[in-house]
């Protein structure tokens, strides 16, 4: 029975039995158990039980038991489960021998601390210090979770461990409530069990972000993401994420789980993702670090025929990569062609109308991450030179001007046509004109030149696209005529042969003119080893005395083209010296004689006037004719018989001035 005697007493230093358990109920309450051991059971009047809240008290007894063997008490009131208990028992003598005392023994407080991150922080007291010889050292941690489901979870050596001893337990638990208490056990077969404590758990703890290893472009053109395993071992699934936007592109479930071939196509551009992790609970972490893939684009350079490779960097490892350029050839297997630590690279190993496919591969500086671009592919085709320029024909058109005209190759593709000049056919030559054309099968030039002073030559040359020269025609030339009056009477014309058709000249036609009109119907024809033609003009006395003439060659057939061209010369004039004879009398009327007429040879009728004088110098006859004489009438009636004079005004083949003035008699 419980004395209701209340005094503070405080436990001796030394005792004779060992306090074992301590045992805290559900509600509360602590059950007590000890030995008897040093205690003489024949002088046994009472066990005396105590309690206090404090280790230094006061303590107070709260029950006393009257039979030896009863060792073991509960303290329904002790509210163990809110604060500390401690307990000791008194051994009470029936013949006033010394009280004898236990050791005293501290309820197992168990306390549980929720820092809402997934883990439970547990803390609890140690029941004795030191322990005693029959107390295990090992304190058992049990849990409940879920309900009905026990787990023995650890044991803490209180040897070794602090006082008080602590325990932290990783959760696994969304929102649920966790149960926990503390177990030791004594060799006499009893255990000390703390209160059952609990709490509701709540996982608002995010895992840590994850990191990305690297993003790749697989064969097929589409992006995979591959990262490292979670940095917090609660992750059960990850989020791949495309940027901008944050546009969700799949889940994968598993902590162990390392990359995702995603279905982002990334030929066109570079394709951007971050990566989350999701723990059990549903709580997502913050984004990883940004990583893009490699975008590889190319550009033919038509001229330099080279490709350039320009490339997004990858930034994303904290040092600059190393980048191979691999290529496929035809779809051959890659090769690596050359390394670099820039972002563009020049290929001029090309070939013309081949596949060439491209693609990089970042090697991580240090390390042996590497990551690939997409492919890229182009199939170089080499613009082709032109297969033929040829020079038709260069021929004179007038007096200043040369008509140049060539069959190109209308197939090629080209820039411009530039003709060349020169009067050697050794050069130099030096620019004329230029055309900017292209995919005709003609071209013609026209230069303004003195077509007397040649020879010209000329050369078209052919410019591509890329401003280089490609190809060159043949050179050719103008025909050079010259004359020169000869003796008796005679023109002299030579000429310089005409070179650039393939089977040469056929035949030379001269042409002369008739009133300054060009005859169409050649005075002569002379074999392509001709260059000097003779012509007597000494039945041409009444002509002006002007004789112009041209050379025409005649192309030799067999040309490959099936061209049949000609070529003129520039037109040389040979002017005579005019020849006047006058006679000193004449008969009108009579059979010698009946006409005053000058005999005029090659005298040029615009310059030409006879003028007849009688005594007083009157002008009774003018003519600009020369070929029209005086009859011997002066104003419709017969002048009389009488010695008159006359006047003939000309010009020499120089231009200078001719003049003839003499007397002439009448005879009747």
């Amino acid at each position: 029975m419980l004395a209701m005697l209340f005094f503070a007493v405080l436990p001796a230093s030394s005792h004779a039995f060992t306090m074992h358990c301590a045992s805290v109920g559900a509600s509360g309450d602590v059950t007590v158990s000890w030995d008897r051991n040093g205690t003489p059971a024949a002088n046994f009047r009472s066990w005396y039980v105590f309690h206090s809240t404090a280790s230094l008290g006061p303590y107070t007894l709260i029950d006393s038991l009257l039979i030896n063997t009863d060792t073991t008490d509960n303290h329904a009131a002790a509210n163990a489960a809110n604060s500390a208990a401690y307990y000791f028992v008194v051994f009470k003598s029936n013949n006033g021998s010394p009280d004898i005392y236990s050791d005293t023994i501290r309820a197992i407080g168990l306390n549980i601390n929720n820092p809402g991150n997934g883990y439970a922080n547990l803390s609890w007291n140690a029941m004795y210090v030191p322990l005693p010889a029959t107390n295990n050292p090992y304190y058992y941690i049990h849990k409940e979770y879920p309900t009905g489901i026990f787990t023995l979870l650890d044991s803490i050596d209180a040897r070794t461990a602090p006082n008080p001893m602590t325990y932290t337990d990783s959760l696994s638990v969304c929102d649920d409530t966790v149960k926990y208490w503390i177990e030791v056990r004594d060799s006499s077969g009893c255990s000390s069990l703390s209160a059952v404590k609990k709490d509701r758990f709540k996982d608002l703890q995010v895992p840590l972000a994850p990191s990305i290893d690297s993003v790749s472009v697989d064969a097929s053109g589409l992006a995979v993401v591959s990262w490292f395993v979670g940095n917090s071992d609660d992750t059960k699934s990850y989020v791949v994420l495309q940027n901008p936007g944050l546009i969700t592109v799949d889940t994968v479930a598993g902590y162990f789980s390392t990359f995702l071939a995603t279905p982002i196509l990334a030929t066109g551009a570079s394709q951007n993702f971050v990566l989350l992790a999701i723990d059990g609970c549903g709580n997502r972490s913050t984004a990883s670090a940004e990583h893009s893939t490699i975008y590889l684009s190319n550009s033919f350079n038509q001229c330099q025929k080279s490709v350039s490779l320009t490339w997004t960097p990858y930034d994303f490892w904290g040092n600059k990569p190393l980048y191979g350029i691999y290529l496929s050839i035809n779809s051959a297997p890659e090769v690596l062609i050359d390394t670099t630590r820039n972002t563009q690279y020049t290929d001029t190993n090309l070939i013309s109308g081949s596949n060439f496919c491209y693609r990089i591969k970042a090697f991580e500086k240090g390390g042996i991450r590497t990551t690939s671009s997409n492919t890229s592919c182009l199939i170089p085709v080499f613009t082709p030179a032109p297969a033929f320029s040829y020079i038709r024909k260069v021929t004179v058109t007038g007096p200043d001007q040369v008509l140049i005209e060539a069959f190109v190759d209308a197939s090629a593709i080209v820039s411009s046509y530039r003709l060349l000049r020169s009067n050697s056919q050794a050069g130099p030559f030096s620019l004329v004109a230029s055309q900017n054309i292209s995919g005709v099968s003609t071209v013609t030039f026209t230069d303004n030149v003195k077509t007397d002073k040649g020879p010209y030559y000329y050369a078209i040359v052919t410019y591509d696209t890329c401003g280089r020269s490609v190809i060159t025609s043949q050179i050719s030339n103008t025909i050079l005529l010259s004359g020169e009056t000869a003796a008796d009477n005679s023109n002299v014309i030579s000429w310089t042969d005409y070179a650039a058709w393939p089977n040469g000249v056929d035949r030379f036609n001269i042409y002369r003119s008739d009133g300054g009109i060009i005859s169409s119907i050649p005075i002569a024809t002379l074999s392509s080893n001709t260059f000097l033609f003779l012509e007597s003009i000494v039945n041409s006395f009444s002509s002006g005395g002007e004789f112009c003439y041209i050379v025409e060659a005649i192309e030799a057939p067999g040309n490959p083209n099936l061209f049949s061209d000609s070529s003129r010369s520039n037109e040389v004039c040979i002017k005579q010296q005019p020849v006047i004879f006058v006679p000193n009398a004449f008969h009108p009327g009579g059979l010698f004689n009946p006409v005053f007429y000058p005999s005029n040879a090659f005298v040029p009728a615009d310059s030409y006037s006879l003028d007849i004088f009688n005594r007083w110098g009157e002008v009774i006859f003018h003519t600009n004719n020369p070929q029209e004489g005086w009859d011997g009438t002066s104003h419709g009636t017969y002048a009389p018989e009488g010695v008159y004079v006359y006047r003939i005004k000309s010009k020499n083949s120089d231009k200078s001035d001719l003049e003839k003035v003499g007397s002439l008699t009448l005879i009747r």
